[in-house]
C-alpha cells in the first residue's frame, strides 16, 4: 500500500521524462556527507536528515517511526553539482503530487498516532512571516527602514474563516485501583494533608459501587458502560444520571501491567454488574473468594496461571 502512494526512487528518464526532470530538480537531497561536507544539512560531520539512505529491495513498515522505503540499486543516477547520486538520495514523494505542482513535496507514511500532534502543530502555527528591508541608499539606517508587514492570501483566509478542528466524541478514562490504593498527588512535606484529602472523595470506581447501592437502575451496567448513562460530577465525586450525549462518548479504562491483582480486577470490571463493594467483585455464586484472580478463574475469564 505504501508503494502505491510513496516513491523514493529516480523515475525512468525514458518512460517518464517529465517526472524525472521534476525529481531531479526538486526531490534530491544534497548531495552531502563525503560528497559535500559543507552542505547546510551537515551537523557534526554527518547529515542531519540521515542521508544517504540504504538500498532496499522492499518497503519495510515499522510500528513507531518512518518506514524504510524501497530503493533499488538499479544503476539509475543523476548528476547533481558534479556528483552522481542514486536512489539513496531521493526524498520520498508522491508521483501525482509532484507532477501536478512541480515542486518539492515530501510525502511520508505516518506509522504512529503521534502524527496527530505533529499535524496540529502545523495547522495552528499560522501564516508565514516575511521580513522586508527597503534599501534606497548605501549608508541607510536599518532600524528605520525595516518594515514589519503582514501578507494575507487564500491560505490565511481559510485559516480564519473555517474551523480548524472539531471534536465529535468525549473520551472518558476510568480509573482502576485496588482497595485503598488510589493515586495521590502531593507536594514534598505535605504528605499527611494529601492523605487526609484523598480519604474523603470517591474515585470513579468507588463512586460506581456507591451508585449501585443507591440507584437500582445502575445495576444493569458494567463499570465501562456506566458513562454512557451517567456523568461523573468531579466537584461532588459522584455519578449522576446523564441527560444527553450518551451516544457521543468513548469509554476506556486505564491500561495496567498484565500481572498481579490489579490486572485481574480490571478483567472483572469489564464484565461485572451491580457490584456494591470490593467483596461483591470477588463473589461468585454466593462465595466470597480471597483474591480477584480466583474470581476471574471461577468466572471463566482465565484458563490457567499463564494467561
Amino acid at each position: 500500500d505504501i508503494d502505491d502512494l510513496i516513491c523514493a526512487e529516480i523515475p525512468d528518464p525514458i518512460v517518464n521524462c517529465e517526472l524525472y526532470d521534476i525529481i531531479k530538480t526538486c526531490m534530491i537531497l544534497g548531495p552531502c556527507g563525503i560528497l559535500n561536507p559543507n552542505s547546510p544539512c551537515m551537523k557534526d560531520g554527518v547529515c542531519s536528515k540521515k542521508y544517504p539512505k540504504d538500498f532496499n529491495a522492499n518497503t519495510v513498515a515499522f510500528h513507531n517511526g518512518y518506514p524504510r522505503y524501497r530503493r533499488h540499486d538499479n544503476g539509475l543516477v543523476i548528476n547533481i553539482k558534479g556528483n552522481n547520486v542514486d536512489n539513496r538520495w531521493v526524498v520520498p514523494y508522491n508521483p501525482w503530487l509532484s507532477k501536478k505542482y512541480q515542486a518539492h513535496i515530501n510525502v511520508e507514511a505516518s506509522m504512529s498516532v503521534k502524527a496527530v500532534k505533529y499535524l496540529y502543530k502545523y495547522i495552528y502555527k499560522g501564516h508565514d512571516c516575511a521580513n522586508v528591508l527597503i534599501n534606497e541608499q548605501v549608508n541607510h539606517d536599518e532600524i528605520n527602514t525595516f518594515l514589519d508587514c503582514r501578507y494575507v492570501s487564500a491560505p490565511e483566509a481559510l485559516w480564519r474563516i473555517f474551523e480548524l478542528s472539531h471534536m465529535s466524541h468525549s473520551i472518558i478514562r476510568l480509573k482502576v485501583h485496588l482497595p485503598e490504593n488510589q493515586i495521590v498527588y502531593f507536594r514534598k512535606g505535605e504528605e499527611q494533608v494529601a492523605l487526609d484529602c484523598a480519604a474523603q472523595p470517591d474515585t470513579h470506581l468507588t463512586a460506581w459501587c456507591k451508585l449501585n447501592s443507591e440507584n437500582e437502575g445502575a445495576n444493569r451496567y458494567s463499570y465501562v458502560n456506566i458513562p454512557y448513562h451517567f456523568v461523573f460530577d468531579d466537584k461532588h465525586c459522584k455519578w449522576k444520571v446523564r441527560q444527553r450525549g450518551g451516544n457521543k462518548v468513548i469509554v476506556r479504562m486505564y491500561k495496567v501491567s498484565p500481572t498481579g491483582e490489579l490486572f485481574f480486577l480490571r478483567l472483572l470490571l469489564l464484565q461485572a454488574k451491580g457490584a456494591k463493594s470490593w467483596e461483591d467483585l470477588r463473589t461468585v455464586n454466593g462465595i466470597v473468594l480471597e483474591t480477584f484472580r480466583e474470581a476471574c478463574v471461577f468466572n471463566g475469564l482465565l484458563q490457567d496461571d499463564t494467561e
